[in-house]
């Protein structure tokens, strides 16, 4: 069955949420090295960056101190079949949105919302025009039994994070920075965005993919 990749990829030009450091990676050895240096046996090097940073997954603890962090989330929650919602041109995606794909929400553990704003990304404007889901959108997912949210756009909300609130309050996952989700077509898929064990922090970077189903 085909593996088809989700993520963004991560360089030292990954773009960071503003105001977040950006994404620096450091080459420690090198088989390659030159200079004075004798040349190393092995390539080995430093990642650091924003958890909230490319395609990532928000744990609750994100927003509620007493809910669980990322390493407390059980893998299972992280992979299941998966409906892929096609809602373009939508900068607002309210409850009246999704309705019409009820049947399936309830059906499926994940929610994958298609709006092709990966196409924006590195573009001026991908952080500050992208869509959202309004409150009432995010209760529908609860009210659905989804357990988890993926977007194709930086964040499912801007401030006062209602979106954020309704989600991550009822425990349901949210992955972030979602791309190249036409490749999926109408085929039945199994979605997973894997996190890191980070002990008691808000969420991970992630590699996102789905599995097609024949």
């Amino acid at each position: 069955m085909p593996l088809i990749d989700l993520s963004h990829p991560l360089t030292n030009d990954t773009p960071p949420f503003p105001g977040d450091p950006p994404v620096k990676i450091k080459i420690l050895t090198s088989t390659t090295q030159t200079g004075p240096e004798p040349r190393q046996s092995l390539n080995c090097s430093q990642l650091t960056l924003p958890i909230h940073c490319a395609t990532h997954i928000d744990a609750p603890y994100h927003f509620y101190a007493t809910r669980p962090t990322i390493d407390q989330i059980p893998l299972d929650w992280c992979t299941a079949p998966a409906v892929k919602l096609d809602l373009f041109d939508q900068p607002t995606i309210d409850a009246a949105h999704l309705a019409p794909f009820r049947t399936q929400l309830e059906t499926h553990a994940h929610a994958i919302i298609h709006t092709g704003w990966y196409h924006e990304w590195h573009q001026p404007h991908f952080f500050t025009d992208h869509p959202v889901l309004t409150a009432a959108a995010a209760q529908l997912l609860v009210d659905c039994n989804v357990r988890l949210v993926g977007v194709d756009f930086p964040s499912v909300d801007r401030p006062p994070h209602e979106a954020h609130l309704v989600l991550l309050g009822h425990d349901l996952l949210i992955v972030e920075n979602l791309t190249n989700l036409a490749a999926l077509g109408d085929h039945p898929f199994d979605f997973s965005a894997i996190p890191l064990a980070v002990v008691g922090r808000d969420g991970s970077p992630v590699r996102a993919f789905a599995k097609i189903e024949d």
